[in-house]
């Protein structure tokens, strides 16, 4: 079986699978980002049956947003499983040409680009692990002998299942804490990152300090501990006994009291470990000096304890799970954006070079029209019209591939234009090939290279282009990981600077790589390296 066949044979079993996946409620990694273009549950009000009796407007466009997911889910598993079946039945005659694979060869001996491939394929390979990496979703759940794979479908599972009370979601993160210190044999195997890349805030991070020589420490840190602490009551640990403040590892400052309801009852002073005042009269017993414990608000730095292991931004959510996030997002709308993009740019553009005519100088003036037209303001308009929590990833993609066509279809036009001068496309035409045969089967081929070059470095200006308008707060809704949105945070944090650090540090990783793919392509498919002239 030859290449294209074996795309196109896997193009229709990936189809398949996730269509299969989703009607069985099951949720399998990567699989399931087909059926994410819809709204969020907790985003849907679903209508009473009096609603639906009369059939509306308003009743049908919630109708469309409730299934929106299902719809383009299922619309995108067709259209793969229609192009599958193109290319096995058409891509039977298909072979490598030999200058072709020589531009591959030559491609694979630059070094810098041939590595930087392999990354991004690395990188490819860990996001679609998806939900196996990083979710607030455990793995698996062994309770009372019966096993439990929440991370994989979804159904959601309550609190009351695994012997709680609450009818609200599990919280797997406590739950596994839970198991932990009951020593029940119960386990919870939870994703390395166990944070969701949104709506996942740990607002207030409880770490326990330690008593090392008479002083109290951070754990792994070998200076005393400078800060406020609080320690909660042995019998409730929702309830606050005391909050004291602590220089060199000894209470040093305010100590501040609470009776057994957690309300404020008094003040002491404390220097250097004792006691020199006493709010009231009667002495309070002895404290003792363990079960300190430090409570971190967000944003909080990196911790491996806590596995948030790039610390977390002001609303408390994982930055790890965010850069996790933002790159599968990023990875999805490439996917959907060269599609569409080069799909039409090279379908538009074959046509113009080779009719040309009416329809070229028809094409002509609506490109002139589209570069005229600023693309912030098309974006800032569509957010305003349908309100910017409605907006998802296709409504962006959209109105980008909208304009980005213009330079593929420019570039096939010019080549296919000198192409079809060429001696070839007359001894086609003579042996009686159609015009679609001459079309994508003769001129693209030879015209395709300098298209080839443009992939890369039009990734890198989705990209940006993402990050930017999530930036300027015009891109997508915060149901949506976004580096964009973490790199606003970290400007309007400077104090916290793990937070710019690390998304800072992903882009420029991300978009080197892809630079040096794109530079190493270009060179490879330089023609000057493979022409001789006579």
């Amino acid at each position: 079986m030859n290449f294209p066949r074996k795309i196109g044979l896997l193009l229709i079993l990936v189809a398949l699978a996730a269509g299969w996946s989703h009607s069985r409620e099951l949720a399998l990694p990567s699989l399931r980002w087909f059926f994410s273009f819809g709204a969020t549950p907790d985003e849907i009000q679903v209508a009473s049956p009096a609603e639906w009796s009369l059939f509306s407007w308003e009743t049908s466009n919630r109708w469309l947003r409730e299934h929106q997911g299902d719809i383009v889910g299922y619309g995108i598993c067709g259209v793969m499983a229609i192009a599958g079946l193109v290319m096995i039945f058409t891509g039977g005659k298909f072979q490598w040409n030999p200058l072709t694979l020589r531009k591959f060869a030559r491609f694979r001996s630059i070094g810098r680009g041939w590595t930087a491939y392999r990354i991004l394929i690395l990188l490819l390979l860990l996001a679609m692990l998806d939900q196996v990496l990083v979710g607030k979703r455990a793995l698996a759940v062994n309770y009372e002998g019966r096993w439990f794979f929440p991370a994989f479908q979804q159904q959601i599972l309550y609190e009351k299942d695994f012997g709680g009370s609450a009818e609200q979601e599990v919280n797997y993160r406590k739950l596994h804490q839970r198991f932990v210190d009951e020593k029940s044999g119960n386990k919870v195997i939870l994703p390395p990152i166990p944070w969701d890349p949104t709506f996942d805030s740990d607002e207030v991070i409880r770490r326990p300090l330690l008593v090392i020589e008479g002083k109290i420490h951070r754990n792994g840190d070998k200076e005393p501990f400078n800060g406020q602490a609080v320690q909660f009551r042995e019998d409730n640990l929702e309830i606050q006994s005391l909050a004291s403040r602590f220089r060199k590892g000894l209470r040093d400052g305010t100590t501040s009291v609470y009776d057994e309801k957690g309300e404020f009852t008094r003040r002491e002073e404390w220097r250097e470990g004792k006691r020199v005042m006493e709010g009231s009269e009667e002495p309070s017993a002895d404290v003792p000096e363990t079960g300190w414990v430090e409570l971190v608000y967000p944003p909080a730095p990196p911790s491996w304890n806590d596995k948030h292991f790039l610390g977390t931004d002001s609303k408390g959510w994982d930055i790890a799970a965010q850069m996790f996030g933002g790159l599968q997002v990023i990875f999805k709308a490439s996917a959907m954006f060269l599609a569409i993009t080069y799909g039409a740019g090279i379908a538009l553009g074959c046509i113009m070079g080779y009719f040309g005519g009416w329809f070229d100088i028809t094409m002509q003036r609506l490109i002139e029209i589209l570069s005229n037209v600023p693309f912030l303001l098309v974006v800032m308009i569509v957010t305003a019209s349908i309100g910017r929590d409605n907006v998802v990833l296709a409504n962006i993609l959209l109105i980008y591939c909208a304009f980005s066509w213009i330079s593929v279809a420019t570039y096939l036009r010019t080549a296919t234009f000198k192409e079809k001068a060429r001696d070839y496309v007359a001894a086609a035409r003579v042996q009686g090939a159609g015009t679609t045969r001459v079309i994508f089967r003769h001129i693209l081929p030879n015209a395709i290279s300098t298209i080839v070059t443009l992939l890369p470095f039009s990734v890198a200006g989705l990209t940006t282009m993402l990050t930017a308008m999530d930036f300027l707060g015009f891109g997508l809704p915060d149901s949506y990981p976004s580096w964009g949105r973490v790199l606003d945070d970290g400007t309007s944090n400077l104090s916290s600077p793990w937070i710019v650090a690390s998304v800072f540090g992903v882009m420029v990783t991300v978009l080197l790589v892809i630079t040096f793919i794109g530079e190493a392509i270009r060179e490879a498919f330089d023609p000057k390296k493979f022409t001789t002239y006579q």
